[in-house]
């Protein structure tokens, strides 16, 4: 519901039907744009086919009309009607929509047009950050009913709150980065040839050219010598990792396997596993194909969130597949560029402690104001227009 969210919300008057905000801006409110010039029907009917009755005269502004009082019911507390004296490369000053002075009287159109404040007195956006304000406007807001969260979601918050909510909460697409799609087009080219084996295709390693070209996508590269070397570098990537580590004999029992597991009655984390392996009658190897090459330490691989996300999910899901015990699985990283495979395990009480964890990640951001963390992150953020409105 656009109500619930603690933003600036921009949507056509049509889109407004049944919804009430604190403050409305009704924008435009001048003749030729509200109401707007009448436009015709490209086959218009005759009004003998017509068996409603007609309203008397001009329909279209009277259609205008009622669309104007809309957008001011749509107003629980203030209503700002504006407009200004021009518009695009137009020369001619416009004249305001006769719809304010039927709405609030003629007087009070004069009494505004006399209190206009000049454009010399206004305050311009480099000025405002020539002032450097050190202290931003406080944000008034309820928490934030989570009731999902994920391992992504996770990352995303502790690299930045506001990224977070523009990118979970207001959904608020953006472009996917070459290294993105990069790793998105080898998750899925691995996933296709394994499904092949596994259904009996008998693939080969050489064959892994035609799968990657079915995956390719163009999207993100700065030209096509940028994306010729992504491909052929994914090429080389996907055939070394086969050479090294495939066999119709060893082939995968499960392959892109989705969870949803509860932690408490009002909170479920999920995912999805990249690859499940049989190691012996009781043991599992869950496996997560990495495509960048920021291999951890040890030390880090023991405390690595996600493979301990893995292992909860593994241990927790009443499925026969899983549902193993902790000491019965094993938690693995593979880093395709470097062909590296790290392996680790999870004790009962870590994954009991990851459940409070979780738990309390959820309580930090349902409380969370999600302001920009104003880092050198920021640079490269597909949402950096927006940091400033923090």
């Amino acid at each position: 519901d656009w109500t619930e969210n603690d933003a600036v919300n921009i949507l056509t008057i049509h889109s407004s039907k049944g919804l009430e905000f604190p403050v409305v801006f009704v924008t435009n409110l001048v003749t030729q744009r509200f109401p707007t010039r009448e436009r015709r029907e490209q086959i218009p009917i005759p009004d003998e086919l017509i068996k409603e009755v007609l309203p008397e005269g001009d329909f279209h502004l009277q259609e205008e009309r009622r669309l104007f009082y809309v957008a001011m019911t749509r107003a629980r507390d203030f209503l700002f009607l504006t407009a200004a004296s021009m518009y695009g490369d137009g020369k001619r000053e416009r004249k305001l929509s006769p719809y304010i002075a039927e709405a609030v009287g003629e007087k009070a159109v004069e009494d505004a047009k006399g209190n206009i404040v000049s454009s010399k007195a206004q305050i311009t956006v480099l000025e405002a950050y020539a002032k450097k304000i050190e202290e931003p406007l406080p944000i008034s807001h309820k928490p934030y009913a989570l009731s999902y969260i994920s391992y992504s979601q996770i990352q995303t918050f502790d690299i930045c709150p506001l990224h977070y909510k523009l990118k979970y909460i207001l959904n608020i697409p953006s472009p996917q980065s070459p290294a993105q799609v990069f790793g998105t087009i080898l998750h899925a080219t691995l996933k296709d040839f394994y499904m092949q084996a596994v259904e009996g295709e008998n693939p080969q390693v050489h064959d892994i050219e035609k799968y990657l070209k079915n995956h390719w996508m163009s999207e993100g590269y700065d030209g096509k010598d940028h994306e010729e070397a992504a491909f052929q570098k994914g090429l080389t990537i996907l055939k070394n990792y086969l050479e090294t580590n495939y066999s119709p004999k060893n082939l995968p029992i499960a392959l892109e396997v989705p969870f949803n597991i509860p932690i408490t009655s009002t909170l479920h984390i999920g995912g999805r596993i990249d690859r499940i392996d049989r190691v012996d009658e009781e043991t599992l190897e869950i496996i997560d194909y990495k495509t960048g090459s920021n291999i951890p330490s040890e030390k880090d691989l023991l405390k690595n969130f996600q493979l301990t996300l893995y292992g909860l999910a593994a241990s927790e899901i009443r499925d026969p597949l899983l549902h193993r015990k902790p000491e019965h699985l094993k938690l693995s990283l593979y880093y395709l560029e470097d062909n590296i495979r790290l392996t680790t395990t999870r004790t009962l009480e870590q994954l009991q402690q990851a459940k409070e964890d979780i738990i309390a990640k959820a309580k930090e951001i349902s409380e969370s104001d999600f302001r920009c963390v104003g880092t050198t992150i920021c640079a490269n953020c597909e949402y950096k227009m927006l940091c400033k409105t923090k």
